[in-house]
């Protein structure tokens, strides 16, 4: 039961992490932590395992901006 409700809240982190990329074109790890109350580490996976989901293609991190941006040709990986 305890990795079924994991499953599904890594699943809502990832959709929000789409959601934000596809209607803002940025993402930042603090998004992740005041919307959902996880710590800066388990952003950063999120993130990356959002990567290895989606390919590291559909955004970059931008240092200047210290956020990730949605790459052109951006396509939702949860509609």
């Amino acid at each position: 039961m305890a990795d079924r409700k994991r499953n599904f809240a890594l699943e809502q982190r990832l959709r929000f992490i789409d959601f934000l990329l596809d209607h803002y074109g940025r993402l930042n790890r603090g998004a992740l932590v005041d919307y959902f109350g996880i710590s800066v580490p388990q952003a950063s996976i999120d993130i990356r395992t959002y990567q290895e989901h989606a390919g590291a293609e559909q955004m970059r991190y931008d240092l200047s901006e210290r956020c990730y941006l949605a790459e052109k040709g951006f396509k939702r990986c949860w509609p």
